[in-house]
């Protein structure tokens, strides 16, 4: 066998040696992060009545149970979530701004039954929404810390502020839990940042990702939370919100978390 054949052997079992072992090193990272953070994973469910008109004639009411992942970013429960999956204005006009020139809809009323987290040991707290931004498509919501005794003084929380800077295919793990049918077990799922958005404001285009939950890179810094995109009032897909936005949004709904519940 000549030396060109010989070398040619040898970079192709380099290669071939070295696509399991990064492989294994994603895999280590990935359980990792399902054993640090998956408790603060949470289920989002609400119970809520909807009341609408078409034209001059009201529709029955309908109620609609809703069930979204939720992260949970801090020790006294303060989670986060999709505003779009939870508010039922927001979805509304979404539908509007998607049906142009249909019938006059208009909501007339959205009272929530029940709200609710679910957490990694199955108990059900209580909760209630202290902040909303519909520009970020954001919703904050908080243990009714009347209603949740017995519930732990301290949650399982993601820190927004040990943040991981995003870069142009990068590996991250979205973290994310299965439906409630699927007895709500932890998720990981490597992807890659396909492209970040500058203007009006960063975001994160992931390959693959969950309304509502965080991703990481493999050290356990958080990148941001997946959130709804709107343009001219139109869902446009999911993004990744950087961490940082979050936190700085965080820091008003702490403060609304604080104040007596109303």
């Amino acid at each position: 066998m000549n030396r060109l054949s010989l070398s040619f052997l040898s970079a192709l079992a380099v290669t071939c040696c070295a696509q399991p072992m990064s492989a294994a090193a994603d895999a280590t990272a990935g359980r990792a992060l399902v054993k640090r953070y998956a408790d603060a994973i949470v289920g989002v469910e609400l119970v809520v009545t909807i009341k609408m008109k078409v034209g001059d004639r009201e529709a029955p009411p309908r109620e609609q149970r809703i069930e979204v992942n939720g992260t949970v970013i801090s020790p006294s429960g303060l989670t986060v979530t999709t505003l779009a999956e939870v508010d039922p204005q927001s979805a509304f006009e979404a539908m509007r701004a998607n049906a142009p020139g249909g019938n006059r809809v208009e909501l007339v009323g959205a009272d929530f039954k029940e709200v609710k987290l679910r957490l990694a040991d199955g108990r059900e707290v209580p909760a209630r929404f202290v902040l909303k931004d519909a520009d970020l498509d954001l919703a904050f919501m908080a243990p009714d810390v009347a209603a949740a005794e017995g519930t732990a003084k301290e949650f399982a929380y993601v820190k927004l502020e040990d943040a991981a800077q995003g870069e142009m295919l990068g590996d991250y793990f979205n973290l994310s839990r299965a439906p409630k049918v699927l007895q709500r077990v932890p998720m990981v799922r490597a992807g890659q940042v396909s492209g970040i958005v500058e203007k009006p404001r960063r975001v994160y285009l992931m390959t693959d990702q969950t309304v509502g939950t965080p991703s990481f890179d493999a050290q356990g810094r958080v990148l941001g939370i997946s959130l709804q995109h709107f343009a001219n009032g139109r869902r446009t897909g999911l993004v990744v919100v950087p961490a940082a936005d979050i936190a700085e949004m965080a820091k008003q709904a702490s403060a609304a978390q604080a104040a007596p519940a109303k």
